[in-house]
């Protein structure tokens, strides 16, 4: 994590990460969806500049702006800066915003690192400015981030990213619909591939699967939204067996629709023969992590060598929220 001096900052802000339990791809067709807030959190810190001034530092580099003019150019950055400008307009900010940018949150993972930023982004705007913003317009702005990011986007990441807690998603009326069902303590690990999990390619894949299969796709979708109906029962009552077996039959449906990848699979069969309870791709797939089910985080963590990276996970109880400054 990049270290900084809270000393030059007005705000301080910070968002959790995401482990998606059951539903990713079919969530985009109408299905349900289940995830957790984890406490790996992403954290920005904010200060006003002089209208037409964007400046964004992070670790994977510098964007910066002036009256229209890019100064210098970073593409992932750009697109933060995209999101940030459209939040200005939104609530007619005329300053211009300096932020510096922190993650503990692996970038294309599958852990929304996205969303967790674009959440710190937003909160930290809110508290600059003296905005107000209620949940439901800051998961709106979070949102508009993800969908500037992803193209397509599920409410899963951001939702994650503002409540905090296990996070449910639902249709109504044609639109998704997300809500906390408070906290759970779950033994999760995550661990990941190394190889970046391509978001945008993966839902473009799904999409183009149901194009030329509907009718298969159609049932894959009903298919994966019984399991995540049956994974929130399964949760609430605290049967964490009955969850990882459906945490694994969904992982089944999720390599029908051609997400999941060799290295994925590795780390899920290796997870389970050392007595996972339930392991599978966490988000986009194609790469990225898998969130492991098992009784001992620390030890399943430790012990698989098929990842990159591993670590056991808890989940967060806080969200998007503005954090202490010593200036």
């Amino acid at each position: 994590m990049i270290k900084m001096n809270r000393a030059e900052w007005e705000v301080r802000a910070s968002a959790p990460s995401q482990a998606f339990l059951l539903g990713e791809h079919a969530v985009l067709y109408g299905s349900p969806a289940l995830a957790l807030s984890l406490d790996r959190r992403a954290y920005t810190e904010a200060s006003k500049t002089p209208r037409g001034e964007i400046l964004i530092e992070s670790e994977l580099g510098t964007y910066r702006e002036r009256d229209g003019k890019i100064l210098e150019f970073n593409e992932d950055l750009s697109k933060l800066a995209e999101g940030l400008k459209e939040l200005l307009r939104k609530y007619g900010l005329e300053s211009g915003v300096r932020l510096r940018i922190s993650s503990e949150v692996p970038v294309s993972s599958g852990m929304a690192s996205s969303a967790s930023v674009s959440a710190a982004i937003s909160k930290s705007i809110d508290g600059l400015f003296n905005l107000g913003l209620s949940v439901s317009e800051l998961l709106e702005a979070v949102y508009s981030f993800e969908r500037i990011i992803h193209g397509r986007a599920s409410k899963t990441g951001p939702a994650c990213a503002v409540l905090g807690g296990v996070i449910w998603v639902e249709w109504c009326d044609g639109e998704m619909v997300v809500s906390g069902l408070g906290y759970r303590d779950v033994p999760l690990a995550m661990a990941c591939t190394g190889e970046p999990s391509r978001t945008r390619e993966m839902v473009q894949g799904v999409s183009k699967l149901r194009e030329e299969f509907p009718y298969v796709h159609g049932r894959i979708v009903e298919a994966i939204a019984d399991i995540v109906r049956k994974g929130r029962e399964a949760l609430e009552r605290g049967d964490l067996r009955t969850l990882g077996s459906l945490m694994n039959m969904d992982q089944g449906l999720l390599y029908s629709l051609g997400v999941s990848s060799w290295s994925i699979e590795r780390i899920i069969w290796e997870a389970r023969m050392k007595g996972a309870l339930g392991a599978k791709l966490s988000g986009a797939g194609g790469g990225g992590c898998v969130v492991i089910l098992h009784e001992d985080p620390e030890w399943i963590a430790e012990s698989i060598t098929s990842a990159r990276i591993s670590f056991p996970v808890k989940v967060s109880r806080r969200g998007a929220s503005l954090e202490r400054t010593e200036i």
